[in-house]
């Protein structure tokens, strides 16, 4: 899981249209709070899935410019639990 969620996580799916996490909530996951980009570092594995299936489900929708409801839209089940995994060891 963790390589596919680094890979993700760092440079995105271009073949999936899965745009890098590090874009928003940088390097070490530490969000940026001026743009309201969350702290995903250390974040727990099931929080992290449960968010991201909510975006997916448009059962969450405070994403500016639906930019999580369009990213997660194009993961799959495996993207969000590698990425979770990956998430939950920054520092």
């Amino acid at each position: 899981y963790v390589k596919r969620g680094e890979q993700l996580y760092r440079g995105g799916d271009f073949s999936q249209h899965i745009t890098a996490c590090i874009a928003c909530h940088g390097p070490t996951g530490n969000g940026n709070a001026q743009a309201n980009f969350p702290v995903l570092s250390g974040q727990q594995v099931d929080y992290t899935i449960q968010q991201l299936q909510a975006f997916k489900d448009k059962k969450r929708s405070n994403d500016l410019n639906s930019i999580m409801r369009d990213i997660s839209s194009r993961m799959s089940t495996e993207d969000m639990q590698a990425v979770a995994y990956y998430v939950a060891g920054l520092h």
